[in-house]
């Protein structure tokens, strides 16, 4: 009960310091420190409705933690949209004097969040272990501020660090949202067991999945469009095709999945040949850099958004490629080789945004060895599905052959 009351305490002198943090915010007329404390303050609400429960019986804590790790996402996807916002609207102080002054709050408010840990440290139930959680969830906001109000006040003002800091400290906080809706999910076991019945229940539901991933690819496409119509740029474009290829070859592999085994061929050859057909059109395309052609010149924020954008693009096909790995079925075989050739052109595009501003002068020829290397290595993972898909058929007929004699 001790423990309760000293944490509840520690819950009101929480609110303090946010007070403060948005009081100063609005002097400075700092949207960075005003979307800080409003972030902060709504990581409180949870923790104060979660302490409410601390020391009530098990069916109470159930009902309560459920919903708790979806009102989480809402201050942590805040921050994350924060620390994009910042490449655009760099942080601006007027005076270092109220700076200092932000700087301390957020330590005593991290000190807070803290203690709070402390405190719940040695308790057992389940609201403690989400409070836990929702604390170091929490630790984002004031760990934001402190790591940008410091490089501010020593004039280390770098956009990238403090755009990285915060989408980290945000990151964290939106891992652990997901974690607590997961653990919520799956009845309250620990974190490990939860990502096994997770991991069960995709297995069981291949096809369903499968279908959900060529979502995934209608969105890679529609926001690759997006940025090439903002950064008006054709190479990025050529891009968006390539992936439109991979998407229309990602459906035919899915539906697999149904066909029997003359027509699973027919459509495993049909991938080989779109991956192919896409990838040597990219080649043809990268050609043209080597005699003149352009592949645009981009601002460093456009040439960041696109670097992120493909690095994503590159975690989710590595990812996919890893789950198929021990496959032997054929509609396997032909995901992998899709997100394989889509690898390798996000290879490509990286180097295309980060060289744009990174390095000086024209970069054409760098971009079209790239690209024509890259995706020629691409084209080659299609013609092997489809002399694969010759052999296979063979071994087949071979097959049918010797069992009938």
């Amino acid at each position: 009960m001790r423990i309760v009351i000293r944490s509840k305490f520690f819950y009101w002198i929480y609110i303090v310091p946010v007070g403060a943090i948005l009081i100063f915010g609005c002097i400075n007329k700092s949207y960075f420190e005003i979307m800080c404390g409003i972030c902060a303050t709504l990581f409180w609400f949870v923790q104060l409705k979660l302490s409410f429960v601390l020391d009530k019986d098990e069916n109470v804590q159930r009902k309560q933690c459920k919903p708790a790790g979806f009102f989480l996402l809402l201050p942590a996807i805040g921050m994350m949209t924060k620390g994009i916002c910042i490449i655009f609207r760099p942080y601006m102080s007027i005076s270092f004097e109220m700076t200092y002054w932000v700087i301390a709050l957020s330590t005593i408010l991290s000190i807070c969040l803290l203690i709070q840990i402390a405190a719940l440290w040695k308790v057992r139930s389940l609201v403690g272990r989400f409070l836990r959680l929702t604390i170091a969830a929490a630790m984002s906001a004031p760990m934001s501020l402190i790591v940008v109000l410091i490089l501010h006040v020593t004039q280390v003002n770098e956009t990238a660090i403090n755009c990285m800091s915060i989408e980290i400290f945000g990151g964290s906080a939106f891992l652990i949202a997901v974690n607590m809706i997961v653990v919520s999910i799956c009845g309250y076991k620990s974190t490990r067991d939860s990502v096994k019945t997770i991991s069960a229940l995709v297995k069981g539901k291949k096809l369903v999945f499968a279908r959900i991933s060529i979502l995934k690819d209608v969105l890679l496409v529609t926001g690759k469009l997006i940025i090439s119509i903002i950064s008006l740029s054709f190479f990025m474009f050529a891009n968006t095709l390539y992936s439109s290829g991979m998407g229309i070859a990602r459906f035919i592999a899915v539906k697999m999945h149904t066909q029997d085994g003359k027509k699973q061929i027919e459509s495993y050859r049909l991938v080989g040949v779109i991956i192919s057909v896409a990838s040597i059109c990219y080649v043809l395309y990268s050609v043209r850099l080597f005699f003149g052609g352009k592949t645009g010149v981009y601002s460093m924020i456009i040439a960041l958004v696109i670097a992120l954008y493909t690095f994503v693009e590159f975690g989710i096909n590595v990812k996919e490629a890893f789950r198929l790995r021990k496959s032997k079925a054929l509609e396997a075989k032909a995901l992998r080789a899709i997100s394989f050739s889509s690898t390798l052109i996000c290879f490509v595009l990286t180097q295309t945004a980060i060289m744009s501003f990174a390095a000086e002068g024209d970069n054409s020829f760098a971009n079209a060895l790239s690209g024509v290397i890259f995706g020629g290595l691409a084209a080659l993972i299609g013609l092997y599905l489809i002399f694969d898909s010759y052999y296979i058929r063979r071994s087949n007929l071979c097959l049918d052959n010797n069992f009938k004699a």
